[in-house]
């Protein structure tokens, strides 16, 4: 009996669904990186690990442990002592335990998905460098249709230089052409160390603001902290720029004040709101978070782009703080 075209794709789809894990993923990945964590298999503290990424049927299930696996990849690598999945006294479960040169923590590994994002992000166009040119310190979100015509991206610039010029943070601008369709828009959504404006692209169809999403993720991480032990909270994700919204996630989302006096040479003085993961003395027990740059498509261990930040009050112990930093933001020695 011949067999419907239907029916054929419900088969291949069984198929694929049977090829799980690394089985499946592997050739989108680096494959140096795939053998040794293969080789956990042997290392018991990691062999876990490894089972979990191999029964993941989703992708971006997949891709979250695949994250840890980098992270973990770069700290055997320097020497530590890994274990995976370890269970706290309330039942719930550490990413990992860490051991080196005398010192024990507890690392958490957060992922946001933003693979999608990636994707679909605009390649920016050389008429927008005029806007970055504009003498303002701001971080400057800008995004704009698909295929939008030279003379409508002009349009863009010249609307958005003009507000650039005035705008304050927060302040969004969108532009639309005569039949009242939308061209694109701009939002200034954070100041900048830099003397001119620093440019993020965005999505055609919105504005992503992933801070309410990292804080959540932040939160879910200090409910598996370890009690009475140093624990560390990693987000990673594939995107730079959102580092901007971890920062708002963490230490509160940035607000002019009028309290306080402007740096010499600002007009402006910056601070944050009291909407942050470590404002005041809450959560005492998080003291170093950091954010790190992880693409886990071709990604090497050796070349993560980790910021950690670390408390004031209460602050971290010296020696873990400093040992910390140089484990995931030093760059590797070279063999």
């Amino acid at each position: 009996m011949p067999h419907s075209a239907a029916s054929l794709a419900g088969a291949r789809q069984g198929v694929v669904e049977l090829v799980k894990g690394l089985d499946r993923w592997a050739k989108e990945l680096d494959p140096e990186l795939v053998a040794r964590v293969l080789a956990w298999k042997r290392v018991p503290g990691l062999s876990s690990l490894l089972e979990s990424l191999q029964s993941q049927k989703q992708r971006v299930r997949f891709l979250d442990l695949w994250t840890e696996a980098i992270i973990a990849d770069r700290l055997v690598e320097q020497g530590c002592q890994l274990e995976a999945e370890v269970q706290t006294p309330l039942g719930r479960t550490c990413d990992f335990q860490v051991r080196f040169e005398g010192l024990e923590w507890y690392l958490h590994v957060k992922r946001v998905d933003d693979e999608k994002a990636e994707a679909q992000r605009l390649a920016i166009s050389p008429r927008l460098r005029v806007l970055e040119q504009i003498e303002r310190p701001f971080i400057v979100r800008i995004r704009w249709r698909h295929q939008l015509a030279d003379k409508e991206m002009q349009q863009l610039v010249v609307r958005a230089s003009e507000f650039l010029q005035l705008a304050r943070l927060g302040d969004e601008l969108t532009v639309r052409d005569e039949s009242g369709l939308e061209v694109g828009a701009v939002r200034v959504v954070g100041p900048w160390d830099g003397p001119t404006v620093s440019l993020v692209i965005g999505l055609p169809d919105g504005f992503i603001d992933q801070s309410q999403r990292i804080r959540r993720l932040l939160d879910k991480a200090y409910r598996q902290f370890m009690p009475r032990a140093h624990n560390i909270v990693l987000v990673a994700g594939s995107r730079l720029d959102v580092s901007t919204d971890f920062e708002a996630a963490l230490l509160g989302s940035t607000e002019e004040r009028w309290d306080a006096h402007p740096p010499r040479g600002a007009r402006v003085a910056w601070g944050r709101a009291a909407d942050g993961f470590w404002t005041g003395p809450s959560r005492p027990e998080s003291r170093i978070c950091g954010w790190c740059r992880v693409d886990p498509l071709g990604q090497r261990a050796d070349n993560l782009h980790t910021d950690l930040h670390f408390r004031e009050d209460p602050c971290p112990d010296d020696t873990l703080r400093s040992q910390v930093a140089r484990l995931l933001v030093k760059p590797m020695k070279e063999e």
